[in-house]
């Protein structure tokens, strides 16, 4: 008996021991993979969303210890994105496009063969690389657990960006002609998103030290973005809608419009530090 009770304090100590090594590491390096919900705001009345959009995410994440209840969490994410609209049903949105390429405004006169499209749906697949910036709050170790919660900012940078339409190509390439129901499936839109999305959020979670150095997370997080989705205007020069490739003919004038949707996000992340 008195064996056994020898035994269970040792290794009692022993967790102790390693839970408050772990609470003192400075740096903690591991991998993490993250899934979400990501809800799109057009910033036009002639679009809305369709559903809601999904995210996978995987990458490294770093926790750099300031004292052992303040930190920095950081990393390197690559996220994996769709997301998809719809035109309302009284509006008619067109685009010109050559081959797998939509074409902006400024393309269109050295374009004089393209084909016309009446977009009806459109499916966005998007590649970011993503550095978040949080600020890391921690508990003591309770046992083989501590508690967590974070804010800051995820900073994401354009990497690829597909586009998949349902709509109609219009015979003879004018707004007069017919309607012919196809899909565009694997288009290019230059310049269509914002090169550079930034969000802010905070995120709250538990890591357990299940042995040794090595623990497990597992955290909720909401972030919204403070940057659009889509790009709006040219960057310089005075004619804002040259870099827009979505258009509507209104009294026989084309009235270029671009989706500019602001972002929020729901996200579950789990991973391993060491």
């Amino acid at each position: 008996m008195k064996k056994t009770l020898l035994t269970l304090v040792c290794a009692g100590f022993a967790l102790s021991l390693t839970a408050q090594e772990v609470a003192t590491k400075k740096v903690q390096m591991g991998l993490a993979y993250q899934v979400g919900m990501n809800f799109n705001k057009p910033g036009t009345k002639n679009i809305e969303r369709l559903g809601v959009g999904a995210q996978n995410s995987i990458g490294m994440n770093v926790n750099f210890s300031f004292t052992p209840n303040i930190g920095l969490s950081t990393g390197l994410e690559f996220d994996f994105e769709s997301f998809k609209y719809k035109v309302n049903s009284v509006d008619k949105v067109y685009y010109y496009y050559v081959d797998s390429k939509i074409l902006k405004k400024e393309d269109l006169s050295s374009n004089p063969d393209a084909k016309l499209y009446n977009v009806q749906e459109r499916k966005q697949k998007a590649i970011y690389g993503t550095i978040p910036t949080m600020l890391l709050f921690r508990t003591n170790m309770i046992g083989d657990f501590r508690y967590y919660g974070k804010f800051g900012a995820r900073t994401s940078f354009v990497l690829s960006n597909t586009i998949n339409d349902k709509g109609f190509n219009i015979s003879g390439d004018t707004l007069g002609g017919l309607p012919v129901s196809a899909e565009n499936p694997n288009m290019k839109a230059k310049g269509d998103m914002f090169f550079m999305r930034s969000t802010i959020g905070l995120a709250a979670g538990a890591e357990w030290n299940f042995t040794g150095n090595t623990s497990l997370f597992a955290e909720l997080g909401f972030y919204y973005g403070l940057t659009p989705v889509h790009f709006g205007e040219a960057i310089g020069g005075d004619d804002k809608e040259r870099d827009m490739t979505m258009f509507q003919n209104i009294n026989g004038s084309n009235d270029y419009l671009t989706f500019s949707a602001k972002q929020k996000q729901i996200v579950l992340k789990v991973g391993i530090l060491f």
